[in-house]
């Protein structure tokens, strides 16, 4: 299958954008409804030096880390879904039978941070790139990066470890992933949704022992880890919250791969 980046959208009025993150947009003014990062992101992105670095921005959604770290310095290629039919819904038994509803529901709103994303895209002047397409197996043709970002995503993902596998093959020195760690060095998940609170889009609490155990099967070690407090927006947790970013690098004698990033299919 041939490689391509996407093709920008058009996006023209903000009332069809959803922006994630709390940013200043030239002729629009400040926006931003669930985060505000800017007065910790040095720190979330784990004080890391982008100069002359090619970065992929995992999960990008509405791009604020792709644009802070692009005016780092960085040449920055933007990855996230398709569509939001592909977000890794929790299958409660009861919300089985509208399955169908409520992908379309997740399709809209994933609609609405893409138009986000362009229109501050083209505001900023920006030369991101994008891709959209299948987190658990990136395609080669993406090519190599110095720098992979993962920025509070790997907790909402069924599998976290094949994401890490998926993007892990095209990163030549440095991963970065900043998320709210468990202190534990024990390698633990804690599955989050329960019948009780019936989360739907939110899968593990991920200790800092499981993510540097995943990555160290991965063939990179853990360098550093930089605290930082991102206040949330959302009603009820209208607070900073305490997240760890961890600079990870590719350990010496281990090498990036091309391939799929999906098992192959044993014969019968």
């Amino acid at each position: 299958m041939s490689f391509s980046y996407a093709a920008p959208l058009i996006v023209e009025r903000p009332e069809d954008c959803f922006f994630y993150h709390k940013i200043n947009i030239p002729g629009l003014g400040e926006v931003g409804e669930q985060w505000d990062l800017r007065s910790s992101v040095d720190n979330y992105l784990g004080q890391f030096d982008f100069r002359g670095k090619r970065v992929l921005d995992m999960g990008a959604a509405a791009g604020f880390l792709t644009f802070e770290m692009e005016k780092r310095g960085a040449e920055v290629v933007s990855f996230d879904m398709i569509d939001g039919t592909q977000w890794d819904l929790v299958p409660h038994w009861d919300m089985q039978p509208e399955m169908a509803q409520h992908r379309a529901k997740a399709a809209a709103a994933h609609r609405r941070l893409k138009n986000a994303y362009w229109f501050t895209h083209k505001r900023l002047n920006s030369k991101a790139r994008a891709y959209y397409g299948d987190i658990y197996d990136l395609p080669g043709g993406l090519g190599e990066f110095d720098v992979v970002m993962f920025g509070m995503i790997l907790g909402h993902l069924r599998d976290p470890l094949q994401a890490l596998y998926s993007a892990s093959r095209l990163a030549k020195d440095t991963i970065i992933i900043t998320n709210q760690l468990m202190p534990s060095k024990d390698p633990i998940a804690s599955l989050i949704p329960s019948r009780a609170n019936g989360q739907k889009m939110a899968w593990w609490g991920l200790s800092l022992g499981v993510l540097t155990q995943m990555l160290e099967i991965l063939g990179f070690a853990v360098k550093t880890s930089t605290e930082c407090q991102p206040l949330c927006l959302v009603d009820g947790r209208q607070r900073p919250e305490s997240c760890t970013s961890l600079v990870c690098k590719r350990v010496a004698g281990t090498t990036c791969l091309t391939g799929s990033a999906k098992a192959p299919k044993l014969a019968a």
